[in-house]
C-alpha cells in the first residue's frame, strides 16, 4: 500500500508542526527547508485546514498552526482527510467481481492498516531518536529478507 505524495507532505507538514510546538511556521520556509514544491505544499496546507488539522495564520508573523493538540490527532485521521475513497483496486469495474473473493480480503487489509494508523497520534509519531524504516530511507523500497 502507497500514500500520495499529497498525504506524505501533509504527514511532514503535520510532524514538523507538531515538534514546533504547533507553530507557527512559514509555508514557503517548510516546503524550503523540505525541498518540496512550494506551490505543492500550499495545497496539501489548504487541505489540511478544510480537515480541520491546522489553522491559517495571516499577517507578519502570520503561517500555519496545528488547530488541535497532536495528542488527539491520529496518523490514520490524517490519511483518511487526504486520501479519499482510498482502495487497494477497482474491483467494481472489473469482470471477476460476481465470483472474486479478493474485494473482501483487501478491505480487512486496508482495515488493518488503519487499525495501526489510528492507534498512532502526531505526538508520537513526531518523536524524533528513530530513523527512517531501512528500505524506505535508501529508496528502493524493497521488503528486506526473513
Amino acid at each position: 500500500m502507497q500514500l500520495t505524495q499529497h498525504t506524505d507532505f501533509g504527514l511532514r507538514l503535520l510532524i514538523v508542526l507538531t515538534r514546533s510546538d504547533g507553530g507557527p511556521i512559514s509555508l514557503p520556509s517548510f516546503a524550503a527547508d523540505q525541498r518540496l514544491s512550494y506551490n505543492h505544499v500550499s495545497k496539501v496546507a489548504q487541505a489540511l485546514v478544510r480537515a480541520g488539522f491546522i489553522n491559517s495564520l495571516r499577517g507578519r508573523n502570520g503561517g500555519v498552526a496545528l488547530a488541535r493538540p497532536p495528542s488527539e490527532i491520529t496518523v490514520g485521521d490524517v490519511v483518511r482527510a487526504l486520501e479519499p475513497g482510498m482502495r487497494m483496486a477497482d474491483c467494481a469495474n472489473c469482470q471477476l467481481r460476481l465470483g472474486c473473493e479478493t474485494s473482501s480480503v483487501l478491505a480487512e487489509a486496508v482495515a488493518a492498516f488503519f487499525s495501526v494508523l489510528d492507534r498512532t497520534s502526531l505526538e508520537v509519531a513526531a518523536r524524533s531518536g528513530r530513523p527512517a524504516f531501512s528500505p524506505w530511507a535508501s529508496g528502493d523500497g524493497a521488503p528486506s529478507p526473513a
